[in-house]
Order: structure tokens, then C-alpha cells, then sequence
């Protein structure tokens, strides 16, 4: 009787039965064959998401400090121009930069830039 059934309808009368009624002893033991067999399945399906997943995890942690130190080294580039800067509007050219209309650096300035 049971061992007539396919996979599908032992899965839906192992999920749903409350396994009252005459069963044979083998029936039983076909029932407790099939119900490793669906576990086996089910667990091994989930491991394998579960394995995935945890990678993808590990990728987007690592793209995420990536993308911080990218974003705080951006920063301290951005925060030793603007300082270079700013040093250079409150220094006074020199007759020579006057005269050639270009900005000679220093040794300080020119290492920022």
C-alpha cells in the first residue's frame, strides 16, 4: 500500500499523519527509510545554501572595509590639499611669482600636492 505511493505523497503522509492504523513493521521501516532519505535531501540543501550564503557574507564584509579605508584615505587627501591650500591664501607672493604669474611651492606645499 505505501510503498505505492510516489515521493511527493509519502512526503505529504509523513508530514500529516499521525501514524494511527494497522501498519506492517515494514511498512515502518519504509517509512523511516524514506524519511531519512527526504532529510538527507532537505539537510543537505540547506547546508549547501547556508555555505553560500556565509561566503557572500564574507565578500560583502570584505568589500565593505575596502571601501572604508578607500573612503578615510580619500578623506585625509582631501583634508592635506584643503589645508595646502588654505596655507597658500595666506601667504604673500613674491616678487618673482608676481612677475611670472605662477606659484612657486615650498618644500612643505609641494610634498601635499
Amino acid at each position: 500500500m505505501i510503498s505505492e505511493l510516489n515521493d511527493e505523497e509519502i512526503l505529504d503522509f509523513l508530514m500529516n499523519s499521525d501514524f494511527d492504523g494497522d501498519f506492517k513493521p515494514e511498512e515502518f521501516r519504509y517509512l523511516l527509510h524514506k524519511w531519512k532519505y527526504f532529510y538527507r535531501i532537505l539537510h543537505g540543501r540547506y547546508e549547501l545554501s547556508k555555505v553560500n550564503h556565509d561566503g557572500e557574507i564574507r565578500l560583502l564584509i570584505s568589500d565593505k572595509e575596502t571601501l572604508s579605508r578607500s573612503l578615510y584615505d580619500t578623506q585625509v587627501e582631501s583634508a592635506q590639499k584643503s589645508d595646502t591650500i588654505n596655507s597658500m591664501k595666506s601667504r604673500k607672493l613674491t616678487l618673482k611669482e608676481r612677475w611670472s604669474g605662477k606659484i612657486i611651492l615650498n618644500e612643505n606645499e609641494n610634498k601635499w600636492i
